[in-house]
């Protein structure tokens, strides 16, 4: 996103951020995304981490609740066009943060209120998780949220750059590097000419 010019303080980002100097990481202080890629792990680029990474939080920011959140939140306006991406494990109705489950119910309620507040002309949300299908059965048509998902509503989503792929300037990982879902839209957005491809083609 930097990358095409929105500007940090438009970004709020969550990351439980127990990965890059986890004692299993064999390259500590260094995340990757892609065999052989460049490190994406940035502290300074994470506004809510370890126990603020809670639905309650999440739900805060996206509705511009200062108090709750206890830090940035959206402050979005009914021309803004928002972007969501979330990625974590998920059941039926529900996707997980690390110590709480967010149900589908809450995040549409969230909408609801951010729809009434006028904090948005469109939301487009990237979900990541098993049965992440389910996390939209009440969005309207005439709601402007495109919401794009891993699976269905029944299904697993799968993990990327796994076993032999998990290869860093000649060290193993040992673990996957990212999700299916989400290393293909992140390589087709940095492939392709993003003010020429659309979300429809």
């Amino acid at each position: 996103m930097k990358a095409q010019g929105i500007p940090e303080s438009n970004i709020i980002t969550f990351a439980y951020d127990d990965i890059a100097n986890n004692w299993q990481n064999p390259l500590k202080g260094q995340l990757f995304n892609q065999p052989n890629g460049e490190n994406v792990y940035d502290a300074s680029a994470i506004d809510y981490s370890g126990k603020d990474v809670t639905p309650e939080k999440f739900l805060a920011v996206l509705t511009g609740d200062k108090a709750t959140a206890g830090g940035k939140v959206l402050e979005s306006t009914s021309a803004s066009k928002v972007f969501i991406n979330f990625s974590d494990h998920g059941a039926p109705g529900l996707i997980a943060f690390p110590s709480q489950y967010l149900y589908a119910d809450k995040l549409q309620d969230a909408f609801d209120t951010m729809e009434s507040n006028n904090m948005y002309s469109q939301i487009t949300f990237y979900l990541e998780a098993c049965e992440s299908g389910s996390m939209f059965p009440n969005l309207r048509a005439d709601q402007n949220i495109y919401s794009v998902t891993a699976s269905n509503a029944t299904q697993s989503s799968w993990a990327a750059y796994c076993g032999s792929d998990a290869v860093v300037n000649g060290v193993n990982i040992g673990s996957c590097l990212g999700d299916l879902f989400s290393v293909n839209w992140m390589e087709d957005s940095d492939s392709h000419n993003l003010y020429a491809e659309t979300l429809s083609s």
